[in-house]
Order: structure tokens, then C-alpha cells, then sequence
């Protein structure tokens, strides 16, 4: 990628930011331009939360295209896709806390593929951490042009994520003080 490239890239990221305060939005505006980048088939962001003290992931953002529309890929409440930690690469890389970039996944659970009618063959996938707390997972899938995402691939990916990353945190940061606000007003 030219240098003039990254720089419009990196602009058009930050007017993003500056220009909404609504996290799905800049998280998939961030997503939609990787897809690009990396030339993945699309790309997915999994919010953590616990239902009933039971850690899970949940799809908000889903199959993101490099021509997708957000109406297209924001996932409404009743239409998620739960995840238990101990599920998929999803699940995987939530408890680990570490980027993984998969070339083959068939060792993995297709749990996801036979919901959606989607043949997964490689993912990346990262998560997205405040300090120690999981906030949420960020997933590439399908190489485009190639057999498996490469190290300069994961290494665009993480670096074009930390526009998402955070405003993801602060979102994460902001629902935090919510909880605590609704349980300082019950006591």
C-alpha cells in the first residue's frame, strides 16, 4: 500500500470518529474499509457480556462486505447469535485473549457455517481487551485472493483495529458506569 493510500485511509478512520458517536457505526465503517485491505470475504465484531453470571458473545455486527450497508449487517436483539466461551474460534479467542490467524478451520466446530449456509475456510480473528476485561471479538473471514490470510494481512488487521478498538472501549467504559449508576439508584 502507497504511502498516500494509508494516509487517506488513517484520515477518512479518524473524520469517521470525530464524525459520529454511534460505536456500531464507526466500528463498521473501520470494518468495512479491512475488509477491503485484507481482501476478506467480510468481517464480524462479537460483543462480550454475562447473562445471569454465564460469560457469552454475541453477534452485533455481522458479514460485514467491503460494499455492505450497516442496515445490512447490524444485528438486532432477537436475531443474535450467542456464543458460549468454551465455542468456536469465537469462543477461543475470548478466553485466550490472544489473536489467532487460522488457515484451515476445519478443526473447529461449524456450528456458525450450518446456522448461516456459509463455508468458512481461514480466519483472523482478535480480541478486544480494556486492561484485563474481554469487550469484544473481531473476526476476518476467507482470504479473497489467496489460500489463508498472511502475517502482513494479521498485521493491517490489528493495526487499522485500533480505531475500533477504541471507541469499542470507550462504549465498553460507558456502559460500565451505566451498571453502576442503575445499581447505586436500587440501593
Amino acid at each position: 500500500m502507497r504511502l498516500g493510500e494509508e494516509s487517506e485511509i488513517l484520515f477518512e478512520l479518524i473524520q469517521d470518529m470525530q464524525e459520529s458517536i454511534n460505536m456500531e457505526k464507526v466500528v463498521f465503517k473501520t470494518l468495512r474499509r479491512i475488509s477491503g485491505l485484507i481482501h476478506a470475504d467480510r468481517c464480524s465484531l462479537f460483543m462480550y457480556r454475562q447473562r445471569n453470571g454465564t460469560p457469552e458473545l454475541a453477534t452485533r455486527l455481522f458479514n460485514i462486505e467491503k460494499d455492505s450497508t450497516l442496515d445490512e449487517c447490524l444485528v438486532a436483539p432477537d436475531c443474535e447469535i450467542v456464543y458460549p466461551l468454551d465455542m468456536g474460534i469465537v469462543g477461543h479467542v475470548a478466553q485466550t485473549k490472544r489473536t489467532m490467524n487460522i488457515r484451515d478451520v476445519n478443526e473447529f466446530s461449524r456450528f456458525v457455517d450450518e446456522l448461516t449456509q456459509y463455508t468458512t475456510r481461514n480466519v483472523l480473528a482478535t480480541p478486544i481487551t480494556n486492561g484485563k476485561d474481554l469487550v469484544a471479538v473481531i473476526m476476518a473471514i476467507n482470504k479473497l485472493n489467496a489460500p489463508f490470510f498472511t502475517s502482513s494481512d494479521e498485521s493491517l488487521f490489528l493495526k487499522y483495529l485500533n480505531f475500533a478498538s477504541l471507541n469499542l472501549k470507550i462504549y465498553h467504559l460507558s456502559y460500565l458506569h451505566n451498571c453502576e449508576t442503575r445499581r447505586g439508584q436500587v440501593r
